[in-house]
C-alpha cells in the first residue's frame, strides 16, 4: 500500500535537490518552476511520513542542506535509479533511427584531434544522434557520477612520479576504457635557435616557457620531476589554454610543451615545428570514462565503440 502511494518521480526529484542543493538549481536541472519543485518537495516529505517538525532539507545560506534521514537515503535512491534504468533500457538499438541525446566532456588536447572526426562521421551514422559538448570544469567527475554528463574523455599521466590526482590510479571507480596513448613533446616557431645545434635538457632549461593552467593547476608531472633534481623551469607567461600558447610560441622565443598527437595538428595551423621532450616521462592515458547508469545500455555502448575506433590511429600505444 506505501508503494502504490509513492510517486516515483519524486524520488528523483530528491536525488537531484541531494545533488545540487539548491532549490533553484534543481528546478532548471528539471525545467520546473521553484514553485513547483518547493510543491512536491512538500509532497514528498508527506509520502515519506516525515513530520513538519522533522525535514527532509534544511535552509543554509543560498542552497539546502539534507538532514541525516535524507544524507541516510541517498545510496539507497541510487541504487533504485540504476535499477530502474535496467529495467527500461530498450533491448535493441538502432543507430539510423535512434534519437537520443549525450552531453560529454573532452579535455582540450583531444578534442580537435578527434571530435571533428566523430562529429561529422555521427552525422552520417546515426543522423538522430546528438552529442553535445559540455564545458570543461574542476568537477566534471563528480558531474559524471552525479549522471550529469554521459561520457568524459580526460587525460592521466601513467608515470609513477606523477602527483594525486594526476595519475591513473586515483580516478574513480567508475566504467572506463583507454582510448589512446600519448607524449608531451616541445614547440617552437619556425626559424627558432633551438632547430640548430644540440637540443638537450641544458638548452630545454634555458629558453623562456610558456605555462599552461590545465584543470585548475600550473604545475605538470615534469615541473615535479624537474624540481626534484633541483631544477625548474624558466615560466615567462601563463596562459589559460593551449590555443592561446601556440599563438604566444609563434610569435616569441618561448617554448610550448603539449602532448604529441594536438602538437602535430597544431603545426597545420601555426607556424610551429616539433621538437622532442628532453626529459623523460611515461606516456599520458587519453581515457573516456561514463556513468554506472549508463553502463549497460545499448545505445551508450555504441556510442563508445564508436568514439574508440576513431582513435585507433592516434598516439603511441
Amino acid at each position: 500500500m506505501a508503494l502504490e502511494r509513492l510517486d516515483l518521480n519524486l524520488l528523483r526529484l530528491m536525488l537531484v535537490l541531494l545533488e545540487e542543493g539548491s532549490v533553484t538549481a534543481a528546478a532548471t536541472r528539471l525545467h520546473l518552476g521553484q514553485s513547483a519543485v518547493s510543491k512536491q518537495l512538500a509532497k514528498l516529505r508527506e509520502q515519506l511520513g516525515q513530520p513538519l517538525d522533522d525535514p527532509l532539507f534544511v535552509r543554509a545560506g543560498q542552497g539546502l542542506v539534507p538532514t541525516p534521514k535524507a544524507a541516510a537515503l541517498e545510496p539507497k535512491l541510487r541504487h533504485w535509479l540504476r535499477l530502474s534504468c535496467e529495467l527500461l533500457t530498450p533491448e535493441g538499438f538502432d543507430p539510423r533511427l535512434d534519437e537520443r541525446q549525450f552531453r560529454a566532456s573532452v579535455v582540450e588536447t583531444a578534442f580537435p584531434t578527434l571530435m571533428p572526426k566523430v562529429l561529422t562521421d555521427l552525422q552520417s551514422e546515426a543522423p538522430g544522434v546528438r552529442l553535445g559538448m559540455v564545458p570543461g570544469s574542476n568537477d566534471k567527475l563528480e558531474l559524471l557520477e552525479r549522471g550529469q554528463l554521459d561520457l568524459l574523455l580526460l587525460a592521466r599521466d601513467t608515470d609513477e612520479r606523477a602527483h594525486y590526482p594526476w595519475h591513473i590510479s586515483h580516478l574513480p571507480d567508475l566504467p572506463q576504457q583507454e582510448l589512446y596513448r600519448d607524449i608531451n613533446v616541445c614547440l617552437v616557431r619556425e626559424g627558432h635557435p633551438a632547430l640548430t645545434g644540440r637540443w638537450d635538457q641544458e638548452r630545454f632549461l634555458a629558453l623562456p616557457h610558456i605555462q599552461i593552467w590545465v584543470e585548475g593547476t600550473e604545475l605538470w608531472l615534469m615541473d615535479h620531476v624537474l624540481a626534484s633534481q633541483g631544477l625548474r623551469r624558466p615560466v615567462a607567461v601563463q596562459v589559460p589554454d593551449f590555443h592561446s600558447a601556440a599563438l604566444m610560441a609563434q610569435q616569441t622565443d618561448m617554448v610550448f610543451t603539449c602532448a604529441g598527437v594536438f602538437a602535430r595538428q597544431l603545426t597545420q595551423h601555426y607556424r610551429l615545428t616539433l621538437l622532442p621532450l628532453p626529459l623523460a616521462l611515461a606516456p599520458i592515458s587519453y581515457r573516456l570514462m561514463w556513468p554506472v547508469l549508463q553502463d549497460r545500455d545499448p545505445a551508450h555502448q555504441w556510442l563508445r565503440a564508436f568514439i574508440a575506433e576513431r582513435c585507433q590511429r592516434l598516439g603511441v600505444a
